[in-house]
């Protein structure tokens, strides 16, 4: 990845993808373990519900042998839907445990806890104008790979797993896959208006709007299979 720096001006390569989703997994990884490591990063973020994609990055950096810090931030045990029936998500959930255990092998630092911008004021509904709604919807301007990855980010700063102030490379996507990468220097969630800094963006869809179910979207991209299938190490 180059950079140059001129007059105060620096340059980086950003990646934009014609489609969204897990059919980008690899190349977002490749790229933000590649950006973690020329900064210097404290911990490359994985936002994961199943597993499959910190899996992908975290033999990445066992083959690179890189030293970096991996925090993988998972859902809580529940389901969501897909093309054949509902998929489990959360590494909790009984059919995703494997990968839970495969991570923890790996050296993974495993966070799960309450989305910061899903709180319990959300039961209300997701579609009203609650603060959370709000920010919610604004960050979704860039996609939702990259509010996931903000997201992922404080919440990973929130369970200590990295500190207050930390610059980290943060990954997240849209339904299944990883296809958004961004460093920022983080915070607590509840300083998020006042602190967090998006300092990058490595890598997101080009197109940002989804349409819902995400795998009836022409623009989404992957291979939903896989995840009907039981998780290989």
């Amino acid at each position: 990845m180059s950079e140059a720096k001129n007059d105060g001006i620096i340059t980086r390569e950003v990646y934009y993808y014609k489609f969204k989703g897990e059919v980008n997994t690899e190349h977002v990884i490749k790229v933000a373990v590649r950006r973690a490591l020329e900064i210097g990063s404290s911990a490359l973020i994985v936002a994961s519900e199943t597993g499959r994609s910190a899996l992908k990055a975290a033999k990445l950096l066992r083959d690179l042998n890189a030293g970096l810090k991996l925090v993988v931030v998972t859902h809580p045990p529940d389901e969501t839907w897909g093309p054949r029936g509902k998929i489990p998500i959360g590494l909790r959930h009984p059919r995703n445990v494997k990968a839970l255990r495969c991570l923890e092998s790996l050296g993974a630092i495993i966070v799960q806890g309450t989305r910061p911008l899903a709180p319990t004021s959300r039961s209300l509904g997701w579609e009203q104008p609650l603060p959370e709604v709000i920010i919610d919807k604004v960050l979704s301007i860039f996609g939702q790979g990259v509010k996931i990855a903000i997201e992922a980010s404080l919440m990973a700063t929130d369970s200590g797993a990295v500190n207050r102030g930390d610059i980290v490379v943060s990954l997240g996507g849209t339904f299944k896959g990883l296809d958004a990468a961004i460093v920022a220097k983080t915070t607590y969630s509840y300083y998020f208006l006042k602190e967090y800094e998006l300092l990058e963006i490595i890598a997101k869809p080009y197109y940002t709007k989804v349409k819902f179910p995400e795998y009836q979207d022409p623009t989404w991209k992957g291979n939903l299979e896989r995840y009907y299938e039981e998780i290989k190490c």
